[in-house]
């Protein structure tokens, strides 16, 4: 029962971290921390969740919660099981067990439909697109509507339309290309991924619907960031970008033009930072509460 009293407690915290998280804009003047906050609170509200569920069917055996799995099914394959196994216990297992299945077959699910749009979408480009005379990294695709986007993976691609050609100056269209870079180098689809199979495995739950939004949110400001670094011309990008007719980004791709141009907007035109000693003392924070549940998993208590 300490067990899962314990693991309750973790699961209240992340709870109220992700509300937190949710209502302030403080993570938006830290993208890179808030994201690996976000991935840590991720982890243990997961990890809380099952470990609550397998700490109450598996009290019995007083014992770490993949010691206590072990002899479990060492008991049931083997030998009589505990008596003072009841059938709640088993009950409360089993769902443990089928969660925990249940998410990753998710994340399975997740990984193939995003590699197969991606796959399909190389393909089309292979069709469609032609390479752009001057910036060689991108792929230009005839279309009125403004688009830019980044086709993630080993073979990342990025692909404008003839409409942001006409629509930015060189300038501006290179500070786009260095944001879609950003997405690429840093393989933020890797990012927004573990949360887009949590809402695939759990589609009803506005909450999770709201945390992938807020975790792409980020995915873009950190491609800001790293794109104004280089070029100052960025903000101007997007509020021409705002003003015109926009193609929605194809699924499985990053792309800039989407995501809130409003407050990505107004904060680069007033960016506030967060000191790196904050930054650590936050990550440290996020470091703790994700291991804890991970060393409830092993731990006698």
């Amino acid at each position: 029962m300490t067990y899962a009293v314990h693991h309750v407690l973790t699961l209240l915290a992340a709870l109220s971290a992700m509300a937190a998280m949710l209502r302030s804009r403080l993570p938006w003047r830290a993208p890179r921390t808030s994201l690996l906050i976000w991935q840590a609170t991720g982890l243990t509200l997961v990890l809380s969740v099952i470990g609550a569920a397998l700490a109450l069917g598996l009290a019995p055996y007083r014992l770490g919660i993949v010691p206590a799995l072990v002899a479990f099914t060492r008991d049931l394959t083997g030998g009589p099981l505990p008596a003072a196994l009841t059938p709640l216990h088993l009950l409360l297992t089993a769902g443990g067990i089928a969660v925990t299945g249940w998410v990753v077959a998710a994340f399975a699910r997740s990984v193939r439909s995003v590699a197969a749009l991606r796959r399909r979408q190389r393909s089309l480009l292979g069709l469609i697109a032609r390479p752009h005379p001057e910036l060689a990294e991108a792929l230009v695709v005839d279309h009125p509507a403004v688009a830019a986007y980044c086709v993630p993976g080993r073979r990342s691609a990025i692909v404008v339309s003839t409409g942001s050609l006409d629509l930015l100056t060189e300038q501006e269209m290179r500070a786009v290309l260095a944001h879609e870079r950003a997405h690429a180098r840093e393989r933020h689809d890797l990012v927004i991924l573990p949360f887009a199979a949590l809402y695939r495995a759990f589609p009803a739950s506005r909450h999770l619907r709201a945390v992938l939004d807020a975790v792409a949110l980020l995915v873009e400001m950190r491609a800001d960031d790293h794109a104004a670094r280089q070029n100052g011309h960025l903000a101007a990008a997007l509020r021409r970008f705002r003003t015109c007719e926009r193609l929605v980004p194809p699924p499985g791709t990053l792309g800039g033009t989407g995501h809130d141009l409003d407050a990505r907007i107004g904060r680069l035109a007033t960016p506030a930072r967060v000191s790196w000693q904050v930054r650590g003392l936050l990550l440290v924070i996020a470091v703790t509460v994700a291991s804890t549940p991970l060393s409830l998993f092993l731990l006698p208590l």
